[in-house]
């Protein structure tokens, strides 16, 4: 038996026959597992050991329209701006608070350490809930976990609206982070479904926008949706009812659009054919994902640069806030007008951030679609472990130069949000560990999300000194920035296209690479000069 055939989950390939976008370009530019031990399939090692003709193999599949991987691609770019439009409304949810902040301090007699908690807490969700993603992806599939996730979007949303307490609000954003969380799971892995390992930057650089374009809308609608509705700006719950009906929206999008493509001829779907009922892939074999070390120190890294940038970017509205207020009262308007004021401009000045990350977000796509070696993707992480420091001179500007400098902060976010979600096809050696990946990126930012805003909550104090907040940020820059080179540095890993065959033979990858290599005849050709027929068409 050959390398290629040893695989611990059984056969190495899914069916994919007909669809060359589960194959890996020519030039291939990511080593595989093979290239690691210094030797081609068959060449080497392993020449001298008994081999099976891939031709002749029950791996042989029939060939097929090569339209297929062209349909299938176009179809996962309506299932990616499905997602998306879904996504935005998650991030609108996650994001809904930091406009309402003075309006919930009031409401429930609380300090900004302790409302900060409204942000963090959905964090907890997002920490718990991340890595049990992965294996209920494994088990339910990624449309039925996404559909959990909306679904707890909106039970959240509801729960919110309909809170008197502190703590009923609390819970029901707690529902809500299990929506942020398994949404950011579930998207990623099916973009990996539908796009191959070397053309994901360019479909993962549009997901970003998720991000981006949900906080842009949520810090500039907010307060203008409540003020619609019910005449009072700081209504909250208005807000929240509003957001909950957005919800259930991305709930019926994401049901009669996103699909996930067919799974193949892996071990589930051998079973599966074998028994007549439905099987799944054993759960151990997400495992293999926890091991890949460098996955963790560049979601660790992440988690200390997404800290840097939420220290600024989520109190950003409470200080413009109150800036704006004190110039407004100090014109001699009545305290409820200036509130309402101070509240539109805190949030629409917020969102400049977000909303120059928009158009970073879309350049940074196509730059990663562009460039496609890990070199050159390595280079694009540490320049966006660097950008990072920006964010410490946020509050000690000048207020007249703040709209600019949050220009400046809304590129460093959209470069860096862009790359960070285009890394994990990139780090991950087998795609069917990619969904664990996913959830060491949504943990690490789970807990970034956790702890900034109480942290810095409690460093602005009630006296909201806010220059404190400095160097806060330029320690957790340095950190992050670090770990980033780091993980730059580190031996790339052995890449095994473990979901993938070729085309229109079924043989594995490095087979099908070694004869291109070698100026050998394909194995089509050959198969078809000797007579050999694939089962089914003999």
């Amino acid at each position: 038996m050959s390398d290629l055939d040893k695989h611990p989950y059984g056969s190495k390939h899914r069916c994919h026959a007909g669809d060359p976008s589960h194959s890996p370009a020519p030039n291939h530019q990511y080593p595989t597992a093979k290239h690691h031990r210094g030797h081609l399939p068959g060449i080497g090692g392993d020449s001298d050991r008994p081999r099976t003709s891939s031709v002749a193999s029950s791996r042989f599949t029939p060939p097929q329209n090569l339209d297929t991987a062209k349909n299938r691609q176009r179809k996962g770019w309506i299932v990616l701006f499905a997602m998306l439009f879904c996504g935005i409304i998650v991030i609108m949810n996650q994001f809904k608070v930091p406009t309402f902040m003075p309006a919930l301090m009031a409401d429930f007699h609380t300090d900004p350490g302790a409302t900060g908690w409204l942000m963090s807490v959905i964090a907890v969700a997002g920490i718990v809930t991340a890595f049990p993603s992965a294996f209920l992806l494994n088990r339910f599939g990624p449309k039925g976990v996404g559909l959990f996730g909306l679904a707890f979007m909106v039970a959240g949303c509801t729960a919110g609206a309909l809170s008197s307490t502190f703590v009923q609000l609390i819970a029901g954003r707690v529902l809500e982070g299990i929506g942020v969380a398994m949404m950011g799971v579930v998207a990623t892995t099916v973009i990996s479904m539908y796009f191959p390992r070397e053309k994901a930057g360019l479909p993962m650089g549009i997901w970003n926008l998720w991000y981006v374009v949900g906080s842009t809308l949520a810090y500039n609608i907010g307060m203008p949706v409540a003020l619609a509705l019910t005449g009072d700006a700081y209504s909250w719950h208005a807000w929240w009812w509003f957001s909950d009906a957005l919800a259930l929206v991305a709930f019926v999008t994401f049901a009669l659009f996103v699909s996930v493509p067919h799974t193949g001829q892996g071990i589930a779907a051998k079973q599966q054919c074998k028994t007549g009922k439905k099987a799944h892939r054993p759960a151990a074999i997400l495992l293999e994902g926890f091991k890949v070390k460098r996955m963790w120190l560049f979601g660790l890294g992440f988690c200390f640069l997404m800290f840097t940038s939420l220290a600024v970017l989520t109190w950003v509205p409470t200080y413009v806030q109150e800036i704006e207020l004190g110039k407004l009262l100090a014109q001699g308007l009545s305290t409820a007008d200036a509130q309402a004021q101070a509240g539109i401009s805190g949030g629409s000045m917020a969102s400049l951030g977000f909303a120059a990350s928009i158009p970073m977000a879309l350049v940074t796509a196509v730059l990663l679609g562009r460039f496609q070696k890990l070199r050159q993707r390595n280079v694009m992480v540490v320049i966006a472990g660097f950008c990072a420091f920006f964010y410490v001179g946020a509050f000690l500007v000048p207020y007249e130069y703040l709209p600019f400098y949050l220009v400046l902060l809304g590129l460093e976010s959209g470069w860096t949000s862009g790359v960070v979600w285009s890394m994990v096809p990139v780090t991950m050696p087998k795609r069917v560990t990619m969904p664990v990946g996913m959830a060491i990126i949504v943990f690490f930012q789970g807990i970034s999300n956790l702890l900034c805003t109480p942290v810095v909550g409690y460093l602005i104090g009630a006296d909201q000194v806010w220059v404190n907040v400095a160097p806060l940020c330029a320690v957790t820059a340095a950190i992050g920035t670090a770990l980033w080179i780091v993980y730059a540095l580190m031996k790339p890993p052995a890449f095994e296209e473990d979901e993938s065959i070729d085309a229109a033979t079924g043989a594995s990858p490095g087979t099908a690479r070694a004869c291109r290599d070698l100026g050998m005849s394909p194995v089509d050709d050959v198969a078809r000069n000797r007579g050999i027929k694939p089962p089914g068409m003999a």
